[in-house]
Order: structure tokens, then C-alpha cells, then sequence
């Protein structure tokens, strides 16, 4: 590996000029001439600083409008000659080629001209040839040259100028030549990516730019945070804002992100009351409370109330804003998270008196986003759609008809129970007023038995106000037996919601019409790990 380098030669060809003055004046100071095209050139020579065209080098002028500008042995043998090979020393100089210190570029934007719309035709020519093979010839030779190939490398790169005089070390050139393949193999798989389309045999990941965690999942793992720069969907909890409060943890995230998915799939599942809203508490993972009513206060109370003990310390999501009348009902209580499209100045400085309290500002989820669930396994991925939008058809298999006006109320319910962690049971009721809301839960066992009869009614039971009769309770997959009927039965459920699927549905079914229960099919599971 080759010692220090000084800088003497440099092509600076970039598309973005933001922020490249400083480095060009700099470099200028040093006496590093400068070779450049087009439009960049034209910026380095306004700023009074001396700069060769590209094509007085190479002898050819820009071609094919702009396709070949610097594909030219005369800057890439000056790029990727080794300086301490005496074959390519002799080849330089039998050729006339200068050595290229440094090089400056980015690359054309095509991942914002595919997420702008753009036609087919405009997204290929943003496909950059020439950027891309500077990026990686110079990397490839970071023993001699110092590659800087974004933006985001702009600010090193003039702190390395400064305190070297235009000196860089072996480590520096490395270090600048990591992130310059972070760039390239990253803009290779938006390319890919947009080429494959849906194909689900082959996938590329680019992630970058991530947070480190205080922790994981417990405080003795490590956690990082990446953002995807190619969302699917607009709209993501990963683009949320956090206003203020403590940084936010692994187990934070993932609480938050099932508190907005739950809270906006409730909003949408239903079409009434007026002026509706949706709110979701979560805990680990499931949502220990959720509502749809006419005002945010009622829909809050609503679900805190579903399960008030499991609410302490939990996440709240709103699907409408937030005033200084809903930030002031949780004085008392302790949550760690808020979610809410928008705050009023009064709400925020209310809530600024919780210091540790994160305040998250995004809005409603569509009801389909299109995203995957990525989750890993030793030594592998899985990558699956995500289980969203909303259950159509309910199909009525029992002799006791399922009243039509519980069909809201049982949209809502198979929306609310998908959310919980199988094996899943879920009552809900509908008010006078017109809101719905989760009156019983059970979740994350192995069989569904238990769910029902040791977590979802007891949890109803302790409520005063709905009553069982009025409740529709909702499995995320089917009966296998006839004794979760026989449980329900018990304590005087009669509505049943199931995906159905099962090879004893008929013993299921007469059970059902032994105890005139009206029982309906979705035809949908909705399992969740």
C-alpha cells in the first residue's frame, strides 16, 4: 500500500452543486489543477478558479447529448494507473496521460425520478454510465486516488483538506473509497429494483445511513435503525417526525409501528360515526386497546378502557389531531409514546412538561401501502406481503341468521383481531353512539381455547356497560373443535366471526345451532407470528 498522496490533479464532475464551492476554493488554494464538463465546469470557472475541459484532454467532445463525456482512456488511465508499476508508468507517459488524484462526482437521481413518476423513457436516462464507472475506478485504485462520491462525503473530505494540506493517508482513501461502493452497489439495486419489478425470486437491499440503538431488544443486544430509501409507500413510520423525548428504543419502534398500522387500519375499516376517529394503545406488540368514535376524547377513552392495566406504559396512536384537552387527560397517566397527525401549540406545550415522553407526528396509513414484512431466520429472509385491507365477505353458514346490522361491528372485529398475536380471540361492541370498540382480547397463545376462555373473557368480564349478547367475537383462524363454541356458549356470546377451513366445521357449525348462536365464514386467516 502506497504512503501519503498528495493532491495535484483533480476531476470534479458532479450533478448537484450545493455546498461545492468551499471545496473547489480549497482546492484552488492548493494549487490542485482541475479538470471538469459541462455544467460543473461552467460553475468551477464562475467562481474565478482556473479548469480544463474534459474534451481538451481527451480530444473528443461530449457525445450522443451527454451519454459520453469522460469514458476516454485519458481519464481513466489516469484514474486507475498503478504509480509504483513501471509497466503503467511507461504506458502513461508513451500516452500522455496525467495522473487524476482526486476524483469528485455523483450520480444522476434516479431513485427521486422514479419515485416522481416519470415516464420509462426519462427513468433509463437517468441511469448514469460515466458517474458511475469514475466511482468505481477510483475506488477500485484508492492506493493512489481519493474517491468522493456524494454529497454526504463533502464535509470529510474539506476537513481532510484542511488539516493535510491536500495530503491523504492510506486509511483516508479507503475510508472514502468503503463509502464510495456503499454508493455505487446501492444505486445498482435501485436500478435492479425497478427493472425486476415484482418478481419475488430476487430482491436487493440497500440500506444506509443507520442509527445505532441504545440497545435491542434487551439491554445486552445491539440495535440499529435503517430507514428504506424505496419505500413502497409514501407514507411510512419511518419517516414519522419526533418532536421530543427520550430516543427511541428497538422495542420502541416496533410497539410504534403496530400502534399506527392498528389505529389506521381501524379508521378505515368502518365508515361511520361522523367525523370519526381511530385510537390504538399498544403493548408488546398488540393492541390492548382500540376504538373508532365521533370524537378523539371518546375514541380515547374508549380504548384505554379495553385494558386499562395493560395501558400503563404503553403507545398511543390517533388518527386525527391532537388538542390541549387530549394532552391533558394523560397528566396522570404514564405512556412512552404519542402518535398523532398534527398537535396544537397548546397540546405540545402540555406535553412538554413529560420530558421522556416521545411525541411522533405522521399521518393516517392507507389502507393499502403495499409494503413487505421482511423478518429474518439463521441464515435467511423472509420476505412476505403484508397482511392488509379489509375482510369483504362474511358468509353465513349457521341456521341463526347473523343480523346485518353486526356487520360493521364484525368488519371492525376481524380488523382489531388480525392485529393480535396468534393464536388470537377478540370480542368487540358497538354503542348507542355509534362507536365500536375492543371489549376483550386474547392473544399470543398456543391454543385458541385459552385465548378465549382464560384471557378474552375475563377481560370483558371486568367492564361494566357492554353487554355479551350485543359483543361478536372473532378467531384469527378456524375452530379445529367444537369447544371453543361450547366456551363461548358458556358465558352468552352469539355472534361468531371465523375464517372456517377446518375439516370439523360442520361439528362446529351444529354446535353453533345447538346453542343458536348466528356464526359467519370470512374464508380469510389472518395469523400473526
Amino acid at each position: 500500500m502506497a504512503d501519503n498522496k498528495k493532491i495535484k490533479k483533480a476531476l470534479v464532475s458532479v450533478y448537484h452543486k450545493e455546498n461545492l464551492d468551499a471545496i473547489v476554493l480549497k482546492l484552488n488554494s492548493l494549487g490542485v489543477q482541475l479538470i471538469s464538463t459541462g455544467g460543473t465546469q461552467q460553475f468551477i470557472a464562475s467562481l474565478g478558479v482556473p479548469v480544463e475541459a474534459v474534451e481538451n484532454l481527451t480530444g473528443y467532445p461530449s457525445i450522443l447529448g451527454g451519454r459520453v463525456k469522460t469514458l476516454h482512456p485519458k481519464i481513466f488511465g489516469g484514474i486507475l494507473a498503478r504509480r509504483d508499476h513501471e509497466g503503467d508508468c511507461e504506458q502513461m507517459a508513451s500516452f500522455d496521460i496525467p495522473e487524476i488524484d482526486l476524483v469528485i462526482v455523483d450520480l444522476y437521481p434516479f431513485e427521486a425520478t422514479v419515485a416522481s413518476g416519470a415516464t420509462a423513457q426519462d427513468i433509463v436516462e437517468k441511469i448514469d454510465i460515466g458517474g458511475i464507472s469514475l466511482i468505481r475506478a477510483a475506488a477500485k485504485n484508492y492506493a493512489d486516488v481519493l474517491i468522493v462520491a456524494s454529497q454526504q462525503e463533502y464535509l470529510p473530505l474539506l476537513d481532510l483538506l484542511n488539516s493535510k494540506n491536500g495530503e491523504s493517508s492510506p486509511e483516508d482513501r479507503k475510508w472514502f473509497a468503503s463509502r464510495a461502493f456503499g454508493v455505487s452497489s446501492h444505486y445498482d439495486s435501485a436500478i435492479f429494483s425497478w427493472f425486476n419489478g415484482e418478481d419475488p425470486a430476487s430482491r436487493r437491499i440497500s440500506l444506509n445511513n443507520g442509527q445505532t440503538l441504545r440497545y435491542g431488544e434487551n439491554p445486552h443486544q445491539s440495535a440499529t435503525f435503517f430507514r428504506f430509501s424505496n419505500s413502497t409507500s409514501a407514507i411510512t413510520l419511518a419517516g414519522s417526525q419526533v418532536l421530543q423525548g427520550k430516543e427511541l428504543s428497538y422495542n420502541n419502534m416496533l410497539d410504534a409501528d403496530a400502534a399506527w398500522k392498528s389505529a389506521s387500519e381501524a379508521f378505515h375499516s368502518v365508515a361511520s360515526p361522523e367525523g370519526k376517529c381511530a385510537v390504538s394503545v399498544v403493548k408488546h406488540l398488540n393492541p390492548c386497546g382500540l376504538a373508532v368514535a365521533s370524537t378523539p376524547m371518546e375514541a380515547l377513552e374508549l380504548a384505554w378502557a379495553g385494558d386499562p392495566v395493560s395501558a400503563y406504559g404503553g403507545i398511543v396512536c390517533f388518527s386525527s389531531g391532537v388538542d390541549a384537552t387530549i394532552a391533558a387527560w394523560f397528566d396522570k397517566k404514564f405512556i412512552e409514546i404519542i402518535i398523532a397527525p398534527s398537535y396544537s401549540p397548546e397540546a405540545l406545550d402540555i406535553l412538554s412538561k413529560k420530558k421522556n415522553l416521545r411525541v411522533l407526528v405522521t399521518p393516517v396509513r392507507p389502507e393499502i401501502a403495499g409494503e413487505k414484512v421482511i423478518r429474518s431466520i439463521s441464515g435467511g429472509l423472509l420476505i412476505q406481503d403484508e397482511d392488509e385491507g379489509m375482510d369483504g365477505e362474511f358468509h353465513q353458514v349457521t341456521a341463526c341468521a347473523f343480523d346485518e346490522e353486526k356487520l360493521n361491528l364484525a368488519r371492525f372485529g376481524v380488523m382489531a383481531c388480525k392485529h393480535l398475536k396468534s393464536n388470537a380471540i377478540a370480542l368487540v361492541n358497538r354503542n348507542s353512539d355509534g362507536s365500536y370498540w375492543l371489549t376483550g382480547a386474547g392473544m399470543g397463545q398456543p391454543n385458541r381455547l385459552d385465548s378465549l376462555r382464560w384471557l378474552t373473557i375475563p377481560r370483558f368480564l371486568q367492564k361494566s356497560g357492554p353487554e355479551m349478547s350485543d359483543a361478536v367475537l372473532i378467531s384469527d383462524a378456524f375452530f379445529p373443535f367444537r369447544d371453543s363454541v361450547e366456551a363461548a356458549n358458556a358465558f352468552g356470546v352469539k355472534y361468531i366471526v371465523q375464517p372456517g377451513g377446518s375439516i370439523r366445521d360442520n361439528e362446529v357449525i351444529a354446535a353453533c345451532d345447538e346453542f343458536g348462536i348466528a356464526m359467519v365464514f370470512t374464508k380469510r386467516r389472518h395469523f400473526r407470528h
